[in-house]
């Protein structure tokens, strides 16, 4: 994840910075540095926000449960065990 955020940094600032100098050389609009920092963080804010989430969703398609029988669930692992046992629970 750290690797991701460092790479949304930097390309978020060279980005930034080369589009706020296209706007200051073609139509003389001057963006304040104020500004571009605020617009490199929140891109990098943002897309720590992404890589965090498939991070997280990532590890939760890992997991497994704890015990042998899965009970409390509705996908297939439901489905087998009540074929299992000859009716619903």
């Amino acid at each position: 994840m750290k690797k991701a955020v460092w790479i949304s940094f930097f390309v978020a600032l060279v980005v930034v910075n080369a589009l706020a100098e296209a706007m200051d050389y073609f139509a003389d609009v001057q963006v304040a540095m104020f500004y571009r920092l605020v617009f490199v963080l929140s891109i990098t804010v943002v897309a720590a926000v992404f890589a965090g989430s498939v991070v997280l969703v990532d590890k939760l398609g890992q997991e497994k449960p704890l015990s042998g029988h899965v009970r409390d669930t509705l996908g297939e692992d439901r489905l087998e065990s009540t074929d299992e046992t000859g009716g619903s629970s």
